[in-house]
């Protein structure tokens, strides 16, 4: 029976043109975001690529000099870009795209590609994500709002309910026979996704699998959640203007108005600070550190003390060398700490916006997709992370090659060349594992798994309770 009524549904569906048209669009739309992702990506991958390249031979090739200035001479880390983010870029358009690491400092990320987008681009590009988030939504509500009350309407659902069929049986037919379209349209966004995939990274690109395996897993339960929500107001309104009033303003609910609700209570509730008191903040926490001079003092009594020595001149290590590298981690630990703090109220933002996924779905699934795409704050927030431990790396491998000078009259004329540099390994970042990803998003993933339960039962219990007038 649950077949019959699939195959009566579908066989309905494909006599209708507008329901050809409809599909023929969405089927365009995801594909055409897809190819635009995947020649974005490709195009930024490229030239992050080649800008690094470009970093990497300046760092070698700046000749010789004093190793500190080396330090200050700084270095770029480019940000890499995730394959899977041809699907969803998230918040990359909103991030920077490298960091620029230097001596004493820790700096920020710069160079924000909205920064240089035009008045209408900044509106928002067509992707995948807003497409199956938005747009198949919409496409499900145009399959579902007549399902039951059209049938109310046309006289039919009498006749189906006159033959002894149960609500279950009832609500997993036309569960069935609806989502096929959709499975159409999901099928072509997984065969092109897995394919973009492949073509972006090569191996990387099936290491990127996993992810692209979990966004499938979202988005299905997503548009599970939408056709049995559809089938359930369907079932208990009066008629069918009054599901499709429902559905849309539901739609317009979820997909408008409770993403920038969210937003604006997350930023309500945990204020960011703005740059000018974030410096001032770093400016003080600096201010009150031990001046260079007295640094310089009290690390030469404490080595003449540790080493037994009755000079300065015997010492078998350089006091200024040993100096800049307490320096440098007393710089460190005030960047740590200022930064730790905006990279909590970041998180704490982020955590309000996946608990608004209990009032409205999308905002779980946003949260999930770009956590799997690697394109949300926490994975930008790890680059920072991997960014900042090569900073401190390479510049304590300069600073030790200056504490290893022992002649101290030469401490700041004395040079190195390209041997040193060489020491310095190009910066490499790897993308954390979906199973890290995913942890991030754990309260995301459990809502959206609650709406789909919810809306499960609520169309199983719509149509027990089904009225034929």
């Amino acid at each position: 029976m649950v077949l019959r009524i699939a195959r009566r549904e579908l066989l309905d569906m494909t006599r209708d043109g507008r329901f050809r048209a409809a599909v023929r669009v969405i089927a365009i739309l995801v594909l055409s975001s897809l190819a635009a992702g995947w020649l974005h990506t490709r195009t930024v991958r490229a030239e992050h690529q080649a800008a690094a390249a470009v970093q990497r031979d300046l760092w070698l090739g700046k000749g010789e000099m004093n190793p500190h200035s080396a330090a200050h001479y700084g270095s770029f880390a480019f940000k890499p870009v995730s394959e899977v983010a041809a699907l969803d870029p998230g918040l990359e358009p909103f991030v920077g795209v490298s960091v620029f690491l230097e001596a004493h400092r820790q700096n920020l990320d710069k160079f924000r590609p909205v920064e240089d987008a035009t008045p209408l681009k900044r509106l928002g590009d067509l992707t995948v994500a807003s497409t199956l988030q938005l747009l198949v939504p919409l496409f499900i509500i145009a399959l579902t709002f007549s399902a039951f009350a059209g049938e109310r309407e046309q006289g039919t659902l009498r006749q189906l309910l006159a033959t002894g069929v149960q609500g279950r049986v009832l609500v997993a037919g036309k569960l069935l026979g609806l989502a096929t379209p959709i499975a159409l349209v999901g099928g072509l966004s997984a065969v092109g996704g897995v394919a973009a995939l492949v073509l972006l990274g090569g191996d990387s690109g099936l290491q990127s699998l996993p992810r692209a395996l979990g966004l499938i897993g979202v988005y299905l339960a997503y548009f599970a959640a939408w056709l049995a929500a559809g089938l359930a107001v369907s079932a208990l309104a009066s008629s069918s203007r009054a599901a499709l009033t429902v559905l849309l303003a539901v739609w317009f609910l979820n997909g408008f108005l409770a993403p920038r609700g969210a937003a604006a209570i997350a930023r309500a509730l945990h204020p960011t600070p703005t740059p000018q008191e974030l410096q001032r903040a770093i400016d003080a926490d600096l201010q009150a550190l031990t001046p260079w001079d007295e640094l310089v003092k009290s690390t030469t009594a404490t080595l003449v003390a540790e080493h037994k020595v009755a000079r300065t001149e015997d010492l078998p290590i350089n006091p200024e060398g040993v100096a800049l590298i307490r320096g440098e981690e007393a710089d460190t630990a005030v960047y740590e700490r200022q930064y730790s703090r905006l990279a909590d109220i970041y998180g704490r933002q982020a955590e309000v916006f996946q608990w608004g996924g209990v009032v409205a779905p999308l905002l779980a699934v946003q949260a999930a997709s770009m956590a799997l795409a690697g394109t949300d704050y926490a994975h930008h927030q790890d680059f920072l992370r991997a960014a900042e431990h090569y900073r401190s790396a390479y510049i304590k491998t300069l600073n030790d090659t200056v504490a290893a000078q022992t002649n101290l009259s030469q401490t700041w004329e004395f040079q190195r060349g390209r041997d040193l540099w060489d020491d310095v390994p190009p910066f490499a970042y790897v993308l954390p594992d979906a199973a890290w990803a995913a942890r991030g998003v754990a309260v995301g993933l459990t809502l959206l798994a609650v709406w789909l339960l919810a809306a499960l039962a609520a169309a199983v219990w719509s149509t027990s309770r089904l009225r034929t007038e």
